[in-house]
């Protein structure tokens, strides 16, 4: 706000005033300043409104207040804004002193007065009254006018005292059209064939073919796209926390294509915005729809889904508010907007439009980094569309039969439920409740069920005291039941606003009733739940951790139902003549307010064959490393530290690294670790009810060492590649907490691990010991996953229906493989409701104001049968009834042209906005785009062709009263994009390769930077180069990595694309002359130009006005070329003496060196064109 702020004020100063309408205008001269000045605490906004005045509108600003009045028309001196504005006194004046606004200037104060005077006429904004086609001017002596654009131009040229440029040269104009149509400059001979063309409408000939003959149509859609990518904020990475790479490019092919085909633009809105919602969408439509998934996404595990969903709709929201009405609307999020009339309850009328995709808010982390983030749509040929539909039919029958649970196996199930809970012995009692508490001030009430209900104020952290007492003996475990109440938030189990819950940790102390001296704390062994949050490490075993940071997460807030967890001891418990319990529950976490809000404990007493038959219990795995130091060797030889006896200490740094979550660690299956020679710990805890061997089959790549409780247990020093089953070890588990660990030894190439617990016969399976809970507290999603467990092992039928299941999936695999996925918008079924979130926060919905989907007031109302959609909006966004969306597409075309907009603030017409230079024109040209179907072609014909466009862009003195050049006197010079100064590069040199689209490419970039910013386990840590034609393409295919975008790019100001970016600023930075010397992407690209210069002629004055006109489309000056042939000189006389390091300049690039050219020739004709290329004349368009 404050950056826009500054932007206001100096449009503000410099936008001359029209001398032919002298007076002031409420709009253009005085709303800005009362915006910025005012409008915080006397606008729009109710909340911050002060002294209930407002000075946004006529009738507020001129009602009377007791005896005085803000503003009386025609009276300026007994107004009180004026008298408070030009106060002298700091406690009358206003802005108050401390406010951080600066007082009004002579010049704006003088504004004000002259307004008030006049009347004070608050005209209605520009941007939002109707679209009409103004008549065009007919200056006087209007030979210089081609076209209307023209006569809007030398109209107010000449009414503000100025006199526009003729025509530039030929050649100045043809790279000036190539670079502005096809974002690359004329090649010399494409040139030269513009000059010879004599013909008078030789330029209107080339415009035709640069916008609709190949290679030039393509090349335009692809100039076309870049800026809208900015605009779609379109990435190839996630962007928050893994960053993870993800899957959307066939979106940005779909906008070349229709630029390439010149696609009218409202229909380009409404495919983008709503493409899946048309009556039967075509492909296409459905790729297209892919504008609204371009936001960044996490996968954060443990974050809130709540949360990121509530976040992804407010950047659809702003992004089309940017895009396609040039407001911020995202101010009015939290508040009623300070400036512009969009009111907080409008704000979330918009967002509903986009709050009813069906997505995760957090997404699964998969090793995957080309993953299509659901929802995703395959792209296929309709023949194989087809087979996939019949196959994934074929695929939902035979899972149907799987499930299908015959009577024969239900009878078994319940023989072998009945087993479990005989051969175990488990007796459940819940003991006798005694004294409750909290650690801070949660109160637990005891229910008749013998649970406790939580109440009152919610702490962000909390502990639960409950004592309990018995007289049974041989006690060996604990179930502790997490409660679904009314009273709690969406009557789930957490007291968290998404009705999550976590734990942290759990202990008990024993003491005998009989002898109060005679006390312990239970020592536990072992922990299971029937839920685990599966998107982080949130398992059952962190509870087992007590002393860090780890959670169990119990995931209510998207599954219904209780949870049980279970807890097993090392030893019995429970004195005769009775044990009074203290039961401590922690619910420590980042996650504040995560308590549950009800809870019952029970106590267990198993045999001895029932807890041998558990399965153990493991924490998720963890990886440090690698170590690179040394020979493999010493590999084996040196202990890094993390093979240590005792627990995995995640506090501690194992020569400057330390353990770290690894959720790609998945049994019995390939998992690859780093590449190269080094060593890498992966670790994990075991918790086992007994002592007990547990079998272990074992791959690596390459060698590895086995640790339990940090002791060497098994060794293989051997070189060999990942394959499962090499290592059978047998590996002895003591009760409780056991740590393993594998030390991985690569001599080269990727390392890489296999594990596999091969079960005994008696053991479990995992999820079966549900079976072990009394029948009522068993939620039946947990039910099922344990009839499928025993199915799984035991079930003929299922194992058989699991063949064709794995047979199914193949095919569909096979189909796939290869085919594009992209992320596409796909709506659910049942509308969300949407309500203001107070100060924009997800968990603060106020239930009391409910919105419905709307634009908002200011611009109109979308006027369907029954609640609208996102289809209708996109089609009211570029119907007639709307007038901003025409007028914005016109200003950022003609801000892609001239280096500024009709409007200097492209991204705001809002009251903050600057006033347009050219009201009718820019009225003109929109009325013109729609008239026209919204041809985008037809605008840019317009515009090149006219005088206005084809201007020299010296400036003349006699127009310094304009030195901003507002009035269009001359064209104005700008600096090329950065994509634009790359591929200019490679065309010039030869090297660039014209294939469109696929997925984004890896050409050069420093090493290490995606590491320096990468989390260990995201997919995209390791830039990996790409070789051969990839090097080489177009910029807009480079694979935009959100957290480290390309860094030659963002040096010359491109945008990280995290958000919408309405237009780039323009820098001028020392680095940016680094690049251009040092990026082994332009001194390959000098070298390569160099080696065609030399074999182009022998002379060395043909050879520089070759390379002078190849880089700049214009012949040297005398002077230029004596330079240049004298600079040449001195390179070569450099590199006769240091013949090596002429061979390391060369060589730098992958493209192939020509072995004929002597290497210290081409070494000075690198450094003479490496410094062309980097020239003014080269990087800027003319």
């Amino acid at each position: 706000m404050i950056l826009a702020t500054i932007q206001i004020l100096m449009s503000v100063e410099a936008i001359p005033m029209d001398a032919a309408n002298p007076s002031v205008q409420y709009g253009r001269d005085i709303r800005p300043i009362l915006s910025d000045r005012c409008f915080h605490c006397h606008g729009p906004d109710d909340d911050a409104r002060q002294a209930s005045l407002r000075l946004d509108s006529f009738e507020s600003a001129t009602t009377s207040q007791g005896r005085r009045q803000a503003i009386i028309p025609g009276n300026a001196a007994n107004s009180l804004v004026w008298q408070r504005i030009s106060a002298t006194d700091p406690d009358r004046q206003m802005p108050p002193p401390g406010s951080g606004k600066h007082r009004l200037d002579e010049h704006e104060a003088e504004l004000i007065r002259q307004w008030i005077d006049a009347g004070a006429d608050y005209e209605p904004h520009w941007a939002f009254e109707p679209l009409v086609k103004p008549p065009v001017p007919e200056p006087d002596q209007d030979q210089w006018c081609r076209n209307e654009i023209d006569h809007f131009v030398l109209d107010a040229a000449r009414r503000n005292g100025h006199v526009p440029n003729q025509d530039t040269d030929k050649a100045t104009l043809a790279r000036r059209v190539f670079l502005d149509l096809t974002g690359l400059p004329p090649s010399p001979e494409e040139l030269d064939a513009f000059l010879d063309d004599r013909r008078p409408d030789a330029y209107s000939l080339l415009v035709e073919r640069l916008l609709n003959e190949e290679p030039y149509r393509t090349r335009y859609a692809e100039r076309m796209t870049t800026p809208w990518l900015d605009l779609a904020r379109y990435g190839d990475t996630s962007g928050i926390h893994m960053d993870a790479g993800r899957s959307i490019w066939p979106w940005r092919d779909w906008v070349i294509e229709a630029y390439r085909n010149n696609m009218p633009f409202d229909q380009f809105v409404v495919d983008q915005l709503a493409g899946d919602l048309a009556d039967q969408p075509t492909s296409d439509q459905i790729i297209a729809s892919g504008f609204n998934r371009n936001h960044v996404t996490s996968d954060e595990g443990g974050a809130i889904d709540d949360e990121y969903l509530l976040m992804y709709a407010i950047d659809r929201t702003n992004t089309v508010g940017s895009v396609f009405l040039g407001m911020t609307v995202g101010c009015a999020q939290c508040h009623d907007h300070k400036f512009d009339p969009i009111s907080t309850d409008e704000y979330y009328g918009l967002l509903a439009f986009f709050n009813n995709n069906e997505e995760p808010g957090i997404y699964s982390q998969l090793p995957d980094p080309y993953r299509a983030m659901e929802p995703a749509y395959e792209i296929l040929d309709p023949e194989k569309r087809v087979r996939l539909e019949t196959l994934e039919a074929h695929l939902e029958s035979v899972l149907a039969e799987q499930s299908t649970i015959s009577p024969d196996e239900e009878e078994q199930i319940n023989r072998f439920r009945m087993e479990i809970v005989r051969s175990g012995d488990w007796i459940w009692e819940e003991g006798d409740i005694g004294h409750t508490s909290s650690s801070n001030g949660t109160l637990l009430k005891l229910q008749p069920d013998g649970s406790l209900l939580a109440s009152g104020p919610v702490p962000d952290v909390d502990d639960y005291v409950i004592s309990l007492s018995t007289d049974s003996t041989g006690l060996r475990s604990f179930m502790l039941e997490f409660m679904e109440d009314p009273s709690l938030p969406n009557g789930r189990v957490g007291r968290a606003p998404n009705g999550n819950a976590i734990m942290s940790g759990f202990s008990a102390e024993v003491v005998s009733t009989a002898n109060p001296e005679d006390r312990r704390m239970v020592e536990l062994a072992w922990a299971w739940a029937d839920t685990e949050q599966a998107n982080g490490d949130f398992k059952i075993s962190n509870v087992l951790r007590p002393d860090d940071d780890r959670i169990w997460a119990m995931d209510t807030h998207r599954v219904g139902g209780n949870r049980v967890a279970i807890f097993t001891s090392k030893e019995p418990f429970g004195y005769e003549g009775g044990t009074d319990i203290t039961l401590t529950l922690n619910f420590h976490s980042p996650y504040p307010k995560h308590s549950p809000g009800r809870v019952r404990a029970m106590l267990g007493r198993p045999s001895e064959v029932g807890l041998a038959n558990l399965p153990p219990a493991r924490t998720n795995w963890y990886i440090v490393g690698p170590y690179t130091e040394g020979d493999d060797q010493k590999h084996y030889e040196t202990a890094y530290g993390p093979e240590e006896a005792g627990p995995l200490r995640f506090d501690k740094k194992y020569r400057n690294q330390a353990w770290r979550y690894a959720p790609g660690m998945k049994e019995a299956e390939d998992v690859t670790l780093a590449a190269g020679p080094g060593a890498e710990y992966v670790g994990c805890e075991i918790y086992s009810p007994t002592a007990r061997n547990m079998n272990l089959s074992l791959g690596s790549d390459d060698g590895i060492m086995v640790y339990r409780n940090g002791r060497l247990v098994h060794e293989n020093r051997i070189n060999r590649g990942l394959t499962q089953g090499r290592d059978q070890i047998v590996l002895e588990l003591e009760s409780g907490r056991n740590t393993l660990v594998f030390k991985i030894v690569n001599t080269g190439g990727p390392g890489g691990i296999y594990h596999e617990e091969i079960h005994p016969p008696d053991q479990y399976p995992a999820d079966t010991v549900a079976y072990l809970l009394p029948e009522p507290l068993m939620p039946e999603h947990v039910r099922e996953t344990a009839s499928t467990a025993w199915r799984r092992k035991f079930s003929p039928g299922y194992l058989e229906a699991e063949t064709k299941v794995v047979d199914a999936r193949e095919r569909i695999s096979e189909l796939k493989t290869g085919i594009p996925r992209t992320m596409v918008m796909k709506e659910r079924d049942e509308i969300s409701p949407t309500y203001v979130m107070m100060r924009g926060a997800y968990d603060q919905p106020d239930l009391d104001r409910p919105v419905s989907r709307n634009v908002p007031a200011i611009l109109g109302s979308i006027d369907v049968e029954g609640t609208p959609d996102r289809a209708d909006l996109a089609r009211w966004l570029v119907g007639d009834e709307n007038p901003i969306t025409a007028r914005v597409t016109i200003n950022r075309i003609w801000d892609m042209l001239f280096g500024r907009g009709l409007v200097d603030t492209v991204e705001d017409f809002g009251y903050q906005g600057a006033w347009p230079t050219h009201p009718g024109l820019l009225d003109w040209l929109a009325s013109d785009l729609r008239e026209n179907d919204w041809d985008i072609q037809h605008l840019l014909r317009t515009i090149v062709l006219s005088s206005t466009y084809r201007q020299s862009s010296r400036f003349n003195p006699s127009n310094a009263d304009d030195p901003g050049n507002h009035y269009y006197h001359h064209f104005p010079r700008q600096r090329l994009a950065a994509e634009q100064i790359r591929d200019q590069a490679l065309f010039i040199s030869g090297l660039l390769i014209e294939k469109t689209g696929g997925p984004g490419v890896k050409p050069y970039q420093p090493e290490g930077l995606w590491q320096e910013v990468a989390m260990q386990q995201s997919n995209t840590r390791t830039f990996e180069r790409d070789m051969g034609d990839d090097l080489w393409r177009r910029s807009l295919y480079t694979y935009w990595k959100r957290a480290a975008p390309p860094p030659s790019m963002v040096a010359f100001d491109a945008p990280t694309r995290e958000y919408c970016a309405p237009k780039r600023m323009v820098t001028n930075t020392p680095l940016q002359a680094l690049v251009l010397w040092n990026d082994p992407q332009f001194v390959e690209a000098a070298r390569v130009t160099a080696e065609r210069i030399i074999l182009a002629t022998d002379q060395d004055e043909e050879r520089v006005d070759l390379l002078f006109r190849s880089c700049t489309s214009s012949e040297p000056s005398t002077g230029i070329s004596e330079a240049m042939i004298e600079t040449l000189q001195e390179f070569r006389s450099r590199f006769e003496v240091d013949s090596t390091s002429a061979r390391n300049l060369v060589s730098i690039g992958e493209a192939p060196v020509n072995e004929e050219l002597a290497p210290e020739e081409v070494a000075a004709w690198t450094m003479l064109v490496n410094a062309v290329l980097s020239s003014d004349a080269a990087i800027v368009k003319d």
